[in-house]
């Protein structure tokens, strides 16, 4: 049978946030998707979500819904599904960049294929169901608000806490993350993302001090200037804490050249970065072979994409760190019951 790509739809889907994320780059107060829909011409359908990050992935919601519109559904329309290889290439390389747009529609491509093979997304990549435990990020705001919003997570059984810094002094975040620490208890494991706010004497100092203090802390996520390679370099030399790279590995020759250079300790994927599940798999393999364990992270996404990248997390033991948490930042997507159910920390995938 020829089974081709009928139709490809595109439209934008919105969720509230139950209140503002407020990072060293923006503020979001809702999750801004586009959401594609890719139909077969024997009836199935497949549904892929992404979120554009003007200041991450360098696209936006209108210039990701114009992309799928005049260049991705152009290229891909009436292809013949079977050969897998060749979508997936067209894909990836029909336009430079883009990565969100390509995401949603290598998301939507996925789902068809495991609903061809009668099986879960998950078992596609190679793993059964399961159910993971994330992290909750903590958006910057006063110091007051930071500290029991942690204090809140914990009562509501998280047990890792992802804090986000970097509009401040560099004194002042030292002693923001001291607060917290006191605050939640030393069972709690503290996760550090400035989103390039520092530079290297910036995160040293504070790096060390916090050692000084015994603080249990993960590691320290993306401090410098994505291209900063040598800072990031230093740092993972000398820093006490672990050097996760985030916004310096957005493609598989990214992660080569971070690895070359001995830049990282972790990786954070994330499938908006990535243009989806396929490359996601190529740098988590590279960073696996070369022993760099991985973070599967997100940007503020709907369910749909929150889904496909648990499911990665799930096939995937290389992946050390989850951070999926815009789906409990949400006031109710619609959708949730879908994919997935959340309870206290945990993330449970359906089939």
């Amino acid at each position: 049978m020829n089974l081709k790509i009928k139709n490809i739809t595109c439209s934008i889907k919105k969720v509230p946030l139950k209140r503002p994320f407020i990072t060293a780059l923006h503020k979001v107060t809702e999750i801004e998707g586009l959401k594609i829909v890719v139909e077969l011409s024997d009836g199935q359908t497949g549904t892929g979500t992404a979120t554009p990050n003007e200041k991450v992935t360098g696209d936006t919601l209108q210039s990701s819904l114009d992309i799928v519109n005049q260049v991705i559904k152009p290229a891909l329309i009436n292809q013949n599904f079977k050969n897998w290889n060749k979508i997936l290439t067209t894909l990836q390389t029909c336009i430079v960049h883009n990565s969100a747009a390509k995401a949603a529609m290598d998301i939507a491509l996925h789902q068809l294929k495991a609903k061809e093979n009668n099986e879960s997304l998950v078992n596609l990549l190679g793993s059964e169901k399961g159910k993971l435990t994330t992290d909750y990020t903590i958006s910057i705001g006063s110091d007051d608000h930071m500290v029991s919003e942690a204090k809140a997570l914990v009562k509501d059984g998280f047990t890792a806490i992802k804090i986000k810094l970097g509009n401040n002094s560099v004194s002042h975040d030292i002693k923001i993350i001291q607060k917290i620490s006191k605050a939640v208890g030393p069972d709690i494991s503290l996760r550090i993302d400035c989103n390039q706010a520092w530079n290297y004497k910036d995160t040293l100092k504070a790096s060390r001090t916090w050692a000084q203090d015994n603080l249990n802390i993960d590691f320290i996520e993306q401090p410098v200037l994505k291209d900063a390679i040598s800072d990031l370099t230093l740092l993972s030399e000398n820093s006490p804490y672990p050097i996760m790279a985030d916004e310096s590995v957005a493609s598989y020759q990214d992660a080569i050249n971070l690895i070359q250079h001995h830049a990282c300790d972790y990786i954070n994927i994330k499938l908006m970065k990535t243009g989806g599940l396929s490359e996601a798999i190529k740098i988590n393999d590279l960073a696996q072979a070369c022993g760099i364990k991985t973070m599967i992270g997100c940007m503020i996404e709907p369910v749909e994409s929150i889904a496909a990248a648990a499911a990665f997390a799930v096939a995937n033991k290389n992946v050390k760190f989850i951070d999926l948490d815009s789906i409990f930042m949400a006031t109710q997507d619609p959708d949730l019951s879908k994919y997935l159910e959340i309870k206290n920390n945990e993330i449970i995938l359906k089939d």
